[in-house]
């Protein structure tokens, strides 16, 4: 038996036991007013016999007007009280020598039983009823006996049936209360765990005007600060200030914010606040939870993936630079080597030069200088040195290319945005992340005019080369195995109010049954090793709740997918004091 069924059952018994409880008084007093009416009918039609319906009623009502009183919730005490109700009935018959009228007193006695709702004592009653009338009776029982059995077991089988429904309706109120006080102890239970504070906010008097108790434990703000109309313009972070003009604006469709609030200890919270519809002119309610924990193991997921990356990128880069670093290393030691042979022309041409200011110079000299320019093979050096000094500049500049992306993508985002050129972030994530696509694919790109906005560009990096990583995957899996490859099509513009960065890839294209999910939290399709299933994930949260923007995708099946994100080149409006 589970724990709802548990507490059904025990407000049923609860239920039924106050009900039965409510009729003591009546049953006390109906006993008092039988005994005291059965003496009374007996000295009208039956004088001889008063003695008899005193003592006999004295006997079979005041135990049970007893236990009444001093037992009420007993079992016992409802079979005595039958028992009792019966025997009076059949008393008052066999006084009044079977007068229909005293008759009619039995069924009136199984009505007033049938009020404790409990279908073993009325069946115990009737078979007492019934054993009573007969052994007053003649044998074999007379006609007029038997139908009136059939009367009373008619009764009964009415009453029961009566009983039946009311238990059922009973058990229905017992199980919407259970019901009821399971999803009270969940809603509070939610409340709890989730730091949910519950709240209500009034759009005339610009202040909230309940708020859960729990904001001091949780914020250490008493509940009764919050109710001053300057309580939100002095804890509100400055950047966030426009709180209460949005909680006064909230009319139709609800409202869905963060903002940093100052703690008591003057640390900040972050909060979400999560706002229903209001239903009418005056103001709304909604729930604030406690979002900063979650803030934080977001901000080192996003720092984990970010690392993740680099570290899936490390040998890549290691071998983007190691190639022309070897070529330089070659080249200087083709200089080197040049140099040596050059070292003997240069001795004997400075011989040749010391000589003639001398006047001395003979031909045997100038043969050793002509020796010399035929060892050191002058002509090809001349040729080749120049160029392995090009090529020696060419691998450096490449390898500082390097490092420069590497510094680019890797320098943390501020708190703050900065102005931020958004083709040069692309181009930089592109070096970084070559050695994913090189072996797989083309990368074409098509920069349009874009002005700098402001952005965390450090965050925007991570989300350019989570998709560019993905869509190196994506044809990786089509073209494995052949000598195929694919193309990487990265285009910028802009687009109204918005730039627009659109990624697309030649892979297979993303299945319609998951695409519903491609955003989820470590939803992945690669196998083991290859993800997190973060990467899409921290790019809709980058783009969408970090930037205001827009992710959206479309793919083909055989064909590829393209990521289209809208970045604001403008900062959202968000309503202000005189606006509001």
């Amino acid at each position: 038996m589970n724990a709802l069924t548990q507490r059904e059952q025990a407000l049923f018994e609860e239920q039924l036991t106050r009900m039965r409880l409510q009729r003591k008084h009546l049953f006390m007093w109906l006993m008092l007013a039988q005994w005291v009416g059965g003496i009374v009918v007996t000295l009208t039609h039956a004088p001889g016999k008063v003695f008899i319906a005193t003592v006999a009623g004295a006997a079979l009502a005041l135990p049970a007007m007893a236990l009444t009183r001093l037992r009420p919730g007993w079992h016992g005490t409802r079979i005595v009280l039958a028992a009792a109700q019966v025997s009076l009935s059949s008393l008052l018959v066999h006084l009044t020598d079977g007068r229909i009228e005293a008759s009619f007193h039995v069924f009136g006695s199984m009505a007033f039983i049938a009020f404790y709702r409990d279908v073993r004592v009325l069946v115990g009653a009737t078979v007492l009823l019934m054993a009573q009338q007969a052994l007053w009776s003649t044998w074999p029982p007379s006609p007029h006996l038997l139908e009136n059995w059939s009367w009373v077991l008619f009764e009964n089988a009415i009453l029961a049936l009566n009983i039946a429904s009311h238990y059922k309706d009973l058990r229905a109120a017992a199980l919407a209360q259970a019901s009821l006080e399971r999803s009270r102890e969940e809603y509070r239970y939610l409340l709890e765990t989730t730091r949910a504070l519950p709240w209500r906010f009034s759009r005339d008097e610009d202040r909230f005007t309940s708020v859960d108790a729990r904001t001091d434990l949780l914020l250490g703000h008493p509940s009764h600060t919050w109710l001053s109309p300057t309580f939100l313009s002095a804890n509100t972070h400055p950047d966030d200030d426009a709180v209460s003009p949005r909680l006064r604006s909230i009319v139709a469709g609800g409202a869905d914010f963060e903002f940093r609030l100052r703690r008591a200890d003057g640390q900040w919270a972050w909060l979400r606040c999560i706002a229903a519809e209001a239903k009418d002119a005056r103001g709304s309610h909604g729930l604030l939870l406690d979002v900063t924990t979650q803030r934080q193991m977001l901000f080192e997921l996003n720092q984990a993936q970010k690392l993740e990356s680099v570290g899936r990128l490390a040998s890549g880069i290691a071998h983007e630079i190691n190639t022309p670093i070897q070529f330089v290393n070659d080249s200087i030691h083709f200089i080197s080597d040049a140099f040596s042979e050059l070292l003997p022309l240069l001795g004997a041409n400075k011989a040749v030069v010391d000589a003639a200011r001398e006047g001395l110079v003979s031909p045997h000299l100038l043969t050793e200088v002509a020796d010399a320019e035929e060892g050191a093979d002058l002509e090809y050096l001349l040729e080749n040195v120049p160029k392995a000094l090009e090529r020696s500049v060419d691998g450096l500049e490449r390898v500082a290319t390097l490092v420069r992306s590497m510094k680019e993508f890797g320098h943390p985002s501020g708190a703050a945005k900065a102005p931020a050129d958004l083709n040069h972030a692309l181009q930089t994530t592109l070096v970084i992340a070559r050695n994913e696509y090189k072996y797989l694919a083309e990368v074409e790109t098509v920069f349009g005019a874009l002005p700098s906005i402001d952005c965390h560009i450090g965050e925007l990096n991570q989300a350019f080369l989570n998709i560019i990583g993905n869509a190196a995957h994506a044809i990786g899996d089509r073209v494995h195995g052949t000598e195929q490859r694919g193309v990487i099509r990265i285009e910028t513009k802009q687009v109204g109010p918005f730039a627009e960065i659109r990624i697309s890839d030649t892979g297979g294209g993303i299945p319609e049954p998951i695409r519903d999910r491609v955003f989820e939290p470590f939803f992945t399709t690669k196998g083991v090793g290859r993800g997190t299933g973060q990467g899409l994930s921290i790019v809709r949260n980058v783009i969408v709740e970090k930037h205001d923007g827009t992710v959206a995708f479309e793919s083909t099946v055989g064909v590829g997918t393209t990521f289209i994100l809208r970045l604001p080149l403008e900062p959202i409006a968000r309503p202000t004091q005189e606006a509001a």
